[in-house]
């Protein structure tokens, strides 16, 4: 691996870039206009997720609600990889997380992650500073694999203990 005398380590990448060998995490500040870009609508999209998670009853409840079939479960009688998503989120909401991991298993968690990214991009928003991050392409294939598995793992264990009347 030495550089000076012009030799490189097999498969060796070039260092910039999204074909970077190394993963990297560091701390940026940004332009206003930068953040408006970037921040702003993923912040507008995630409180509308929130609000609508502490809102869908009274929706409902008021005939305001507009409810979407789900395709998948149209066609196959099956639930999909997200079907529950939205009920856990509004059970997370109102606090009966029991009922809301029987609708999916990762309602919750995805509930608080969808919380702590609204703080995260708020408070990158105001001051200014914000996380950046640049994965490998090795890293980028198991985080990829990995929530898929995970999110078909989930999708079995409901097709496996689904509830007759579904």
């Amino acid at each position: 691996m030495n550089r000076t005398a012009g030799i490189n380590p097999p498969l060796a990448m070039p260092a910039s870039g999204r074909s970077s060998i190394e993963s990297r995490v560091w701390i940026e500040r940004r332009t206003m206009r930068r953040r408006l870009v970037h921040e702003a609508p993923l912040l507008v999209l995630a409180s509308i997720v929130i609000a609508l998670s502490f809102l869908i009853p009274t929706l409902k409840s008021h005939h305001a609600w507009l409810n979407v079939p789900c395709v998948f479960h149209a066609v196959t009688g099956l639930p999909c990889l997200a079907c529950g998503l939205t009920r856990s989120f509004v059970f997370t909401a109102h606090g009966a997380f029991a009922h809301a991991f029987e609708m999916h298993l990762l309602g919750p968690i995805l509930f608080v992650a969808t919380c702590a990214a609204a703080a995260y991009m708020g408070t990158s928003l105001v001051t200014g500073y914000g996380v950046r991050y640049s994965l490998s392409t090795r890293a980028r294939r198991i985080a990829f694999w990995s929530t898929l598995g995970i999110f078909l793992a989930c999708w079995g264990i409901k097709l496996a203990f689904i509830r007759s009347g579904w």
